[in-house]
């Protein structure tokens, strides 16, 4: 889910900047808020009297719209920039971009639960070492190594799309050559094996990873289609999108299967990048937006305060609040975390990071060579939003 600016310009190596897709950031937090009641409705019907999961049993398909959008706007952001230049310097800025992107907020809510280990709060199931999962965790390589993540569960997603980042430098100059028609087509074929594959609940192991990649190049392709304007006049209407809406509606409600899903979660994330009706505006609008720009703060450190509201589950009962009650504070309690590690973590840590290869090359130790190496290293401008 990437970087976005408001309008065009030129970066600070001459290629002009991407322009912003603020549905997209909207999409991404609705996404997140799907996950977090996912899991709040399952801690109601488990601790608070709630009742048997419903409407939000098939949340966790929502991290695959994740993989979808990141493939997209990563594509949208660095797509010209990495295929044009093709050198050392470029992926470079790429993957200290994707760290300072995603690392942050990772490392602090690991702090969190390693803090949790030291006072005897954090549970360990037998056989698990400690010290494995805490490496794992520093180094965001859960999948495909551990059969469990019991530091942080959701991580194992940003881990599995480290893999993805890893590729992408060097996948995505020949998907960028690629024709729409032939785009779709591969795009399509990747799909249809995704659909046929079935249940989308691998969240270890090799599993993830097999989850994880054909979704994410299934966006980096969906990308060539929306950048030639294939089939635009049927992505950008109104009723495309709020049909595509419905139908996911009524396919969380029903057996279908996961495969078909995913499907249509990349119809959805063609129409709501392609609209050009109300809902664009419905999409754009600053509270969507700001959802968007807090939901991997609130995402990654979801299940701290999740936990936290268990604890209080019996008292909540006790005072009249559970079942669905409980679902909301529960739902509060997280995006109001999210946003204080957003704003206190995640942000100022990013720019500081995102500044530190500027006060390299100010240092007179570093020399010639790195002004060479580390110029423009954060200057892309656009600011990373992709999740």
């Amino acid at each position: 889910m990437s970087a976005t600016l408001e309008g065009n310009h030129r970066d600070a190596v001459g290629v002009d900047a991407a322009p912003e897709l603020p549905a997209l950031t909207s999409l991404r937090g609705i996404a997140a808020l799907v996950v977090v009641l996912f899991h709040s409705s399952f801690l109601a019907f488990n601790y608070a009297g709630g009742g048997a999961p419903w409407i939000w049993r098939r949340g966790y398909l929502a991290v695959d719209l994740f993989f979808l959008l990141s493939g997209f706007i990563l594509t949208h952001v660095y797509g010209r920039r990495i295929g044009g230049e093709r050198k050392w310097n470029a992926i470079g800025r790429f993957f200290w971009a994707r760290f300072c992107r995603i690392y942050p907020a990772s490392l602090f809510t690991t702090a969190i639960f390693v803090m949790q280990y030291a006072t005897g709060r954090l549970p360990f199931p037998p056989g698990v070492s400690f010290e494995k999962q805490l490496t794992a965790a520093l180094l965001l390589m859960q999948v495909p190594w551990l059969d469990t993540v019991v530091i942080n569960g959701p991580s194992w997603s940003i881990s599995a799309e480290c893999y993805a980042y890893l590729l992408f430098p060097f996948v995505v100059p020949t998907i960028y050559r690629l024709k729409a028609p032939t785009a779709a087509t591969i795009g399509l074929m990747i799909l249809i094996a995704i659909a046929i594959s079935g249940s989308q609940t691998q969240v270890f192991g090799w599993g993830a990873l097999e989850r994880a990649l054909p979704e994410f190049t299934v966006g980096v392709l969906a990308y060539r289609c929306y950048s030639e304007r294939l089939f635009r006049k049927i992505w950008e209407k109104d009723a495309t999108l709020v049909a595509v809406g419905m139908m996911l509606i009524w396919a969380s409600l029903t057996n279908l299967p996961d495969g078909l899903i995913v499907i249509l979660l990349s119809t959805l994330l063609l129409a709501s990048a392609s609209n050009a009706g109300r809902m664009a505006i419905i999409l754009s609008t600053r509270p969507l937006r700001w959802l968007g720009e807090v939901s991997y703060s609130v995402y990654i450190f979801e299940i701290l305060p999740l936990t936290a509201a268990a604890s209080l589950a019996g008292f909540l009962v006790a005072v009249g609040f559970g079942g669905f009650r409980f679902e909301v504070i529960a739902v509060l309690f997280v995006i109001g975390s999210g946003m204080l590690v957003h704003r206190c973590v995640d942000v100022p840590v990013r720019a500081a990071l995102r500044r530190l290869p500027n006060r390299m090359i100010d240092c007179p130790v570093v020399g010639q060579m790195a002004r060479v190496r580390f110029t423009s290293m954060t200057s892309h401008g656009v600011l990373e939003r992709d999740r």
